[in-house]
């Protein structure tokens, strides 16, 4: 997809949506085929504070796990080579990942059952407005003091 296609994604030039202070540090990784959508949300969290990786598919995303040690993964469900949910499934071998919050990103109209079923901490369709997404984020990351280390 064109890379102006998820332009929307982000605020206003110049604008953040929230105070950086909040969010300063807060790592996520994106895992996403997308390269415009990548590096759309990357660019709208950055400006937000976040610290920010991303992968561009799942087997990426393993070898990045340990080394950026996320405290939220925006997952896509539709990747080549493995998708979303085989990613899901391979996770729970990993040291790296236990205990961090996926939020599953697709344009599948049964994401919020396969959300369900793989035991994901939130879910947004595409596409997305950045106030969704900042919020979901909001909610399922881990309070500060419980940060991993």
């Amino acid at each position: 997809m064109p890379p102006d296609l998820w332009s929307h994604v982000l605020p206003e030039p110049g604008r953040s949506l929230k105070r950086k202070s909040i969010m300063a540090g807060r790592r996520i990784l994106i895992v996403d085929d997308e390269e415009g959508f990548r590096d759309g949300v990357a660019d709208l969290l950055q400006m937000e504070g976040y610290t920010v990786s991303v992968a561009r598919d799942a087997f990426e995303a393993v070898r990045v796990l340990p080394v950026f040690r996320p405290e939220v993964i925006l997952l896509d469900l539709r990747m080549p080579n493995l998708d979303g949910e085989g990613f899901l499934r391979g996770m729970t071998g990993l040291p790296a990942s236990r205990g961090v919050p996926v939020v599953l990103i697709s344009a599948k109209e049964d994401l919020a059952q396969i959300a369900s079923r793989t035991g994901a901490a939130g879910y947004l369709s595409k596409p997305f407005e950045a106030p969704q997404l900042l919020s979901l984020l909001e909610k399922v990351l881990p309070e500060p003091r419980t940060r991993r280390r």
